[in-house]
């Protein structure tokens, strides 16, 4: 196990304090455009996005809360698996969108979107261990 060494408990933690925390920073910031967020939301075509945009964004924060922390680590992961495979298809379906210069982009962001996701998808199977450093 990785978590039985001094070093793989410290490299585990930082790397739970740098995805946590990113990910409960951006849940915050949106949370405070969010009323820019739905507006860009409606305009893609999401359905009650007055509802879904924050809810996604709560559920970003509570999962970067509990990554960073250690609480409740297979729920937060699951938050943050809910948002990304909410959010990366919906918000950057780059396969409609025919200008060339803005399908690239929108790729990106759903290739990152969807690396974030798999980084989610690992906490998850490491939710069911005693996290080291955890609260």
């Amino acid at each position: 196990m990785p978590f039985e060494t001094t070093a793989g408990a410290a490299t585990f933690l930082a790397g739970r304090a740098l995805l946590g925390g990113v990910f409960a920073y951006l849940g915050v910031s949106n949370l405070l455009d969010v009323r820019a967020k739905i507006a860009y939301a409606r305009d893609t075509g999401i359905p009650l996005a007055s509802v879904a945009v924050p809810a996604a964004f709560v559920l970003l924060v509570i999962g970067g809360l509990g990554v960073l922390t250690g609480v409740y680590p297979a729920v937060a992961s699951l938050a943050i698996i809910a948002f990304f495979a909410g959010v990366t298809p919906a918000m950057h379906a780059f396969w409609r969108i025919e200008d060339p210069d803005e399908r690239e982009s929108e790729k990106t962001q759903f290739l990152l979107n969807t690396a974030l996701l798999g980084s989610a998808l690992v906490l998850l199977a490491l939710g069911g261990t005693n996290w080291p450093y955890g609260l």
